[in-house]
């Protein structure tokens, strides 16, 4: 039997590790969260990557071959006067993201989030922090895996204030 490194680490591990994280922040500490771009994840129809067109059927149409990419978006927890403020960011005005989709912005609803008017923005604040550390990372989790495609915890970049 092998010992599972850290890149075989669950959902269910992974998250319980970012709630103690989340447990441990002090006020005005932060994590940033987000799908490593070099970890292509959600599928896109309309990119067809030079070198892997081919030629199909008889009438000799081109075909589009599905590749896939990384959702644009990132995820903050924040410690604030003792609750965790958490945002969703998918907009070209942050780090040069594009928008979330109408379906995952759908979905980030659907998972808890609150949007902030019509902008791809969206938040959810928890208090008190030692106690709702768990319930954060469960947010945090679904919305990286099940949103915006991360396809393990490796494919998280979490960015910490140094």
């Amino acid at each position: 039997m092998t010992t599972p490194g850290a890149l075989d680490e669950t959902w269910e591990s992974w998250t319980r590790r970012v709630a103690d994280e989340l447990r441990e922040l002090r006020h005005g500490g932060w994590l940033t969260l987000s799908v490593r771009p070099e970890r292509p994840t959600a599928p896109r129809a309309d990119v067809t990557p030079r070198g892997w067109r081919r030629l199909l059927g008889r009438a000799g149409r081109r075909s589009r071959a599905r590749v896939t990419v990384p959702a644009e978006a990132f995820v903050q927890a924040r410690h604030l006067e003792g609750r965790l403020a958490l945002e969703c960011i998918g907009d070209t005005e942050f780090e040069g993201l594009t928008d979330l989709t109408a379906d995952q912005q759908r979905r980030l609803v659907d998972a808890g989030w609150e949007q902030d008017g019509h902008e791809p923005s969206f938040s959810r604040a928890f208090e008190p922090v030692d106690r709702s550390a768990e319930r954060a990372a469960e947010l945090l989790t679904v919305t990286l895996r099940d949103v915006l495609g991360a396809p393990a915890p490796e494919a998280v970049e979490v960015r910490r204030p140094r």
